[in-house]
């Protein structure tokens, strides 16, 4: 048994001569005729051509609803953990959904438990004087990046200032059931890990990310390196790179919200030889438009990364040498020139650094909207595809969609690198042409008493030379 990060990672072929940076082409919408060997899949789920159109009509008002859940989400971490905007001590999320729910009667949690909508009067007096206090930090001068994020998703989701500490209990209320039915009611069941990823299948699609995701996929692209050392990538998508706003536990403020994983894959990508950036592209596409707006702005305006290790070292925790090697290095082969701090650990236990990114990297990064799940890229193939903390969030039709997606925007021969586990995933991948190669364990941290270290692996899938039949 291994205690797995949340990590995913995907690859995609690049083509060279493919346009720059700056041309990238919208996505269009998938078809019927597009899905090919994984129609049968699909009419054995019960989706067939004629129904497909208000299938994928359904999907994007789904979608919809879950990029502005997964947005609150993070607000509602946000307002319980930060120290930004009050002096009040910090919420611990799960925590907090506990002491809720337990204060409950018995058929009012049920009902809770069940979907029922609850009194926003049974917000807990601190989150209640927390929201106040936030109210009132997004109605003064905002210069904190974070509270300008949440105060826009505020102000266009409640453009009544009168309805918005109402509304943004009723957000509270939603998130903590969640968090609760994850941390409390999933563990309990038969199959933890099953029950975990059926909630993840509905819940808001966050972005959040972590400086380890990009541990994981250095680990895949020395792989790749080390069983194809003439191979070269010029053009990559990263599906989902996401933005680090406010995770469920262990705000860390320090630095502005940042993208991480675009620029680790840059930085891994140089420093195993496989690209130069002179000739790389790479397209963050992103189903959240302010994800898309903040890589763009990225684009123009190179950024100084706070890089700050989301597992913090203590007595029982220990950073594998592996992990700290690649964090010390991790930057150099994208920082401007005296642009590469050292590493260090701080009084908290977690590893830090500050990495100034370089022009040439900045040039190299676009972004596009894309729902990998009903849409795709026509114009141009890929070497590499990153798809982080993303599948998980799609159920077995939503996943051989996205599966599609991908292979079709893979050049042949292309990789497809990923840690999804799902017993269903590597059949999907054989019928979309993506054929398994190599897989591998990345080990972050040993775990004192735990059954295991903290791990995550990865596996290489490659689009085979001709279409399946």
């Amino acid at each position: 048994m291994r205690v797995t990060l949340a990590v995913l990672v995907a690859c995609v072929v690049l083509a060279p001569g493919g346009p720059p940076a700056a041309q990238v082409r919208p996505a269009d919408a998938v078809a019927w005729a597009d899905l090919g060997p994984l129609q049968p899949r699909l009419e054995a789920l019960g989706l067939t051509a004629d129904a497909f159109p208000g299938y994928l009509r359904r999907l994007r008002e789904t979608h919809a609803a879950r990029i502005r859940d997964g947005d609150f989400d993070h607000l509602v971490f946000y307002l319980l953990q930060s120290t930004r905007f009050t002096s009040l001590p910090p919420v611990e999320p799960a925590l907090g959904a506990k002491a809720l729910v337990d204060g409950l009667a018995p058929a009012e949690r049920g009902a809770y438990l069940g979907g029922s909508a609850l009194d926003p009067a049974r917000v807990p007096a601190d989150v209640r004087v927390r929201i106040a206090a936030l109210l009132q930090a997004l109605d003064g001068p905002l210069d904190d990046a974070r509270l300008r994020y949440f105060g826009e998703l505020a102000r266009t989701s409640f453009p009544d200032a009168s309805q918005r500490a109402a509304g943004i209990a009723r957000e509270y209320l939603r998130t903590m059931r969640f968090l609760y039915e994850k941390e409390f009611v999933a563990q309990r069941s038969a199959t933890p890990a099953e029950a975990v990823a059926g909630l993840y299948r509905s819940r808001g699609l966050s972005t959040d990310t972590a400086v380890e995701a990009g541990f994981l996929v250095s680990t895949g692209l020395g792989i790749l390196r080390a069983i194809d050392p003439d191979r070269r990538i010029r053009q990559v998508l990263i599906v989902g790179p996401g933005l680090d706003l406010a995770p469920r536990t262990a705000l860390v403020e320090e630095g502005r919200p940042e993208s991480y994983q675009p620029w680790a894959v840059m930085d891994a990508l140089v420093a195993a030889g496989l690209s130069r950036l002179t000739d790389l592209s790479v397209v963050g596409g992103d189903i959240n438009p302010r994800v898309v707006s903040h890589l763009q702005r990225s684009h123009d305006a190179a950024p100084t990364l706070n890089l700050v290790g989301g597992v913090r070292e203590t007595a029982g925790v220990a950073l594998s040498a592996d992990y700290r090697e690649y964090f010390d290095s991790l930057g150099r082969a994208i920082a401007e020139p005296g642009g590469d701090a050292p590493a260090r650990a701080a009084a908290d236990g977690r590893l830090r650094k500050r990495v100034r990114v370089g022009p040439a990297a900045a040039r190299a990064l676009s972004a596009v909207p894309i729902d990998i799940v009903t849409e795709r890229l026509r114009a141009r193939t890929f070497d590499l595809v990153i798809a982080t903390n993303v599948l998980p969030y799609f159920d077995d039709g939503e996943l051989a969609l996205a599966v599609s997606n991908i292979a079709s925007m893979l050049a042949p021969g292309g990789v497809f690198l990923h840690n999804e586990s799902r017993p269903a995933f590597d059949s999907i991948c054989r019928e979309a042409g993506l054929l398994f190669e190599q897989s591998r364990h990345a080990v972050v941290a040993t775990v004192r008493g735990a059954p295991g270290p903290l791990v995550d692996s990865v596996w290489l899938h490659r689009k085979a030379a001709s279409p399946p039949r």
